[in-house]
C-alpha cells in the first residue's frame, strides 16, 4: 500500500500526467485498500484529485474503508480527503458526516490551509448538512489564527460560510 500511494503521490507533486499509470495503480489499490493506514488513503485520494484523475471505483470503496479508521487520521489528512472528494465533485455523504463530527474535536490542530480546504469541500459539494459546531469552530479558529491567513483563505472561508 505504501508503494502504491508514494508512486501515485510523486507522480502528482511533479505533475506528471500519466493516466495509464493512475488507472492501473486504482486497480491495484482496490486489490490492498485493507492495508491503507491513514497518510495512504489522504496522500492516495489527494494524488488522483491534483491530477484531476476520476477513480470512482476507488474514491467509493475509501469512502466506506476510511470511515472506522478516521479516528487515526490527523487535521491534514482530514483535510485532504475532503479536498479530493470536492475537487472531483465525488459523492460521499457517509464519510463528509464522519468527518464533520470528529473534525469538530480536532479543529484546534488544524492549520489555516487545512481549515480553509476543510470548509472548502463541504461547500464546493453544496453539502446541506455539516455540524454546527465544525462551522462556529472553523470561524473561531480562523479568527484565533488570523496572522497566519492569507487574504485568499480568508476569502474562501467567507465564501464558504455564504
Amino acid at each position: 500500500s505504501q508503494n502504491i500511494a508514494n508512486t501515485v503521490w510523486a507522480y502528482a507533486t511533479v505533475g506528471h500526467t500519466d493516466p495509464h499509470l493512475f488507472d492501473t495503480m486504482s486497480q491495484l489499490a482496490l486489490l490492498k485498500l485493507d492495508t491503507f493506514n491513514s497518510q495512504e488513503i489522504a496522500n492516495t485520494m489527494w494524488a488522483y484529485a491534483t491530477m484531476n484523475h476520476p477513480a470512482p471505483a476507488l474514491f467509493f470503496a475509501i469512502s466506506k474503508l476510511s470511515l472506522p479508521k478516521l479516528d487515526t487520521f490527523n487535521s491534514q489528512e482530514l483535510a485532504n480527503t475532503l479536498w479530493a472528494f470536492a475537487t472531483l465533485s465525488f459523492p460521499a455523504p457517509e464519510l463528509f458526516d464522519s468527518i464533520s463530527n470528529l473534525a469538530a474535536s480536532k479543529l484546534h490542530t488544524f492549520n489555516a490551509q487545512e481549515l480553509t480546504n476543510t470548509i472548502w469541500a463541504y461547500a464546493t459539494v453544496y453539502y446541506y448538512y455539516i455540524n454546527p459546531q465544525l462551522t462556529k469552530g472553523i470561524l473561531q479558529e480562523a479568527t484565533q489564527k488570523l496572522e497566519s491567513l492569507l487574504s485568499e483563505q480568508i476569502i474562501i472561508i467567507l465564501w464558504s460560510m455564504a
